[in-house]
């Protein structure tokens, strides 16, 4: 609009001129043609006036619906802020409730505890009173019992009395009387008076007798019969004791049964609330975790985790100088000077590797949808990075001894890399029907500012490799599939830039998985092949795989079937070498008055591996939104430079140790996961390709 008005201003000003030199002139002709002239530019100036109004006005109206357009991003902006803010507020609030359900959770089970133990104590009880009364029902019966043996014995003893009594009595009875008894007599008479006298005397019974002995008998015989009916009262007693016995046992076997019963409802009671509040508690994790990956793929910066690993038993200084009192907060050296560091997640040292993945899982699996996402390593030497990452890689000593090439190692206890790609197969294999998934993948290892490919040599590089090669403008991938075979033989990788604007690694070899078992192979044929070229050269395979990175990526392409649009995701996984600093003179663990607090203020943590620093440098520079980052300044940074950037999720999983003596390179670890944090990479977008047909 300006340039339209200052040649308008610029056309009336040469018309003014040829007029005034028109009038001037005392030539008729020259002043006609002058005239002429001087109409014609004023003409000219006029139409080129109207021309810069009429653009005056397209580009007020341009600048109007700029603003508009300006107005309503502003909006969206502001709405997406709220949302934001609204995301930021559900997730606490799902943490309020999840701490309320923990805590109702361990009230619930206290008071299942104590239930638990009150019916155990009153089974116990009811047991032992149980035992009592039986011992007690026992003695009983083995008192009435040794009783009712001595009425038997008593009962007896009168029977034999009464029946000696009754055969003395028959006797008695049928012995015949004195007078009427016909004895001889071999004396000489005598006179009849005084012998009858005599034997009268010697034979009549005496007075009374009889009758003595009558009231005897009836004595022995209502004794015998009181014996007999106490005999059948202590019998009858005897029963009645025993069937209440029989009774009292069975009633306490009913009641023990009613008791048991009452327990096991109680503890499936108990059982069924826990397992409805650990569902609960679950849910909201799960909702909690959601929600956590939507705000900070709104926010678009780096996801940050912490892993410390357990002191080693054995060592001088077994305590931890590591505490974590929740989920998300890190404490460092508690007792002399505290420091706090708080990150998305930080994992205790028992936490197993299906936990890890599991907090990782949604992120990392979002790579199958076509996004790009990174997972970093970081951390000290000996910290768990690899550990975290792949698992323990055991090797085979007995066959290398040997010299058995043929021998791979083994992995055991898989990492969150082979645990993300088995998941990413299992979730192919259930959407064959939709969607026709292909993935690829490559390793390539950055050693002293130098690249190795790690899968170019081994027998599945062989039979299904293919060659990276970059494709740009000038250069076309027909034109180059020439030197394809040839740059892979010469094993040169070269850092460039394709059509897209993405980094690649030319002459890298990238070889096409089909299954889990696949990547597998892969690693193991690496890996043993890393061992064979390390113990050539005669190179410590432990210091040089503190000093080495290693780049794992792989390359994810989903199409609809039905549709045949599709997706590009990227997953990479990035296991960094030891983050330890330089040291003074003072060896690690021998300065124990190590000042934390001091140390927290130093911001130029200087690390001893020169990608480390470069990758430091970084960091830095995005934390301090420089506008000059020196990717370029190492191998490393310029491979990364797209997951650094924006369009990608970033995730930093920083292993740190637990002991006293790395206290230095634990603290310089959780400074840069902390500085981490706060780069803002940008929200990742999906990566949509077209029919390929």
């Amino acid at each position: 609009l300006d340039a339209s008005r200052a040649e308008a201003a610029r056309a009336v000003k040469v018309a003014e001129q040829a007029i005034q030199s028109a009038e001037n002139c005392t030539s008729s002709d020259w002043n006609s043609t002058v005239t002429h002239k001087a109409a014609e530019a004023a003409a000219q100036a006029q139409k080129k006036s109207a021309e810069a109004i009429a653009r005056a006005r397209m580009a007020e109206e341009r600048l109007a619906a700029e603003r508009k357009s300006t107005s309503f991003w502003r909006k969206q902006a502001q709405a997406a802020e709220e949302e934001a803010g609204s995301l930021k507020t559900r997730s606490a609030a799902a943490e309020v409730k999840q701490a309320v359900m923990m805590e109702e959770l361990a009230g619930e089970r206290r008071k299942a505890a104590r239930m638990f133990a009150s019916l155990k104590q009153e089974f116990v009880q009811a047991e032992k009173k149980q035992g009592e009364e039986m011992s007690m029902i026992q003695e009983q019966k083995r008192s009435l019992e040794a009783e009712l043996e001595e009425a038997h014995k008593e009962m007896d003893r009168k029977d034999l009395e009464a029946r000696r009594t009754l055969e003395a009595e028959m006797e008695r009875k049928e012995r015949p009387k004195g007078p009427n008894r016909m004895k001889p007599n071999f004396r000489r008479p005598r006179s009849s008076s005084q012998p009858r006298e005599k034997k009268s005397g010697k034979s009549s019974p005496v007075p009374g007798q009889h009758e003595t002995s009558l009231p005897e008998n009836e004595a022995t015989r209502e004794r015998i019969i009181a014996l007999q009916n106490e005999a059948d009262t202590l019998r009858k007693q005897f029963e009645l004791v025993k069937h209440t016995s029989m009774d009292e046992i069975l009633s306490l076997h009913r009641q023990s049964e009613e008791w048991s019963n009452q327990a096991q409802r109680a503890v499936a009671a108990s059982t069924a609330e826990m397992d409805h509040l650990r569902e609960k508690l679950a849910a909201e994790s799960a909702m909690r975790l959601k929600l956590l990956n939507e705000l900070q793929d709104i926010r678009g910066t780096v996801r940050v985790y912490c892993r410390s690993k357990p002191c080693i038993p054995g060592k001088s200084s077994p305590k931890s100088i590591l505490k974590i009192p929740t989920h998300d907060i890190l404490l460092l050296n508690e007792d002399t000077s505290p420091m706090s560091f708080k990150f998305d997640r930080v994992f205790s040292p028992g936490s197993s590797q299906y936990e890890v993945f599991s907090e990782l899982e949604e992120p990392l699996i979002s790579s199958l949808d076509g996004f790009n996402v990174t997972l970093v390593a970081f951390g000290q030497g000996g910290s768990g990075k690899t550990h975290t990452l792949l698992g323990d890689v055991i090797m085979d000593v007995d066959d290398n001894e040997e010299g058995n090439e043929s021998s791979l190692p083994s992995l055991r206890s898989h990492g969150v890399q082979l645990q993300a790609i088995q998941q990413l197969f299992t979730i192919a294999s259930h959407r064959t029907d939709r969607y026709k998934d292909v993935f690829s993948m490559t390793m390539v290892e950055v050693h002293n500012e130098k690249l190795f490919d790690l899968v170019a040599g081994t027998p599945s590089a062989e039979r299904d490799g293919e060659v990276v090669i970059c494709e740009t403008r000038d250069r076309r991938r027909e034109s180059s599939a020439s030197e394809s075979a040839a740059g892979w033989r010469k094993g040169k990788l070269e850092i460039r830039t394709n059509i897209d604007g993405n980094t690649v690694v030319q002459g890298l070899v990238s070889i096409p998985i089909r299954s889990f078992e696949d990547a597998i192979e892969i690693w193991r044929e690496s890996i043993a092949q890393r061992a064979e070229r390390l113990r050539a050269q005669g190179t410590d395979a432990t210091k040089h795989e503190r000093k080495t990175n290693v780049i794992t990526t792989i390359h994810i392409t989903s199409v609809n079937i039905a549709t045949g649009v599709g997706t590009e995701g990227k997953l990479q996984f990035v296991d960094m070498a030891s983050s330890d600093i330089v040291r003074g003179s003072k060896k690690a663990g021998e300065d124990h008055n190590f000042d934390v607090s001091s140390a927290m203020g130093d911001n130029d943590t200087q690390f001893s591996n020169k990608s480390i620093v470069a990758f430091n440098d970084v960091i830095n520079a995005r934390c301090q939104f420089d506008r000059s980052v020196p990717y370029r300044n190492s191998t490393l940074t310029h491979l990364l430079r797209d997951s650094l950037e924006a369009d990608t999720k970033v995730l930093l999983m920083c292993c740190v140790s637990s002991e006293q003596a790395h206290l230095e390179d634990t603290l310089g670890v959780l400074r840069f996961a902390s500085r981490m944090q706060k780069v803002s990479i940008g929200k990742a977008t999906k990566h949509i390709i077209g029919s390929k047909e």
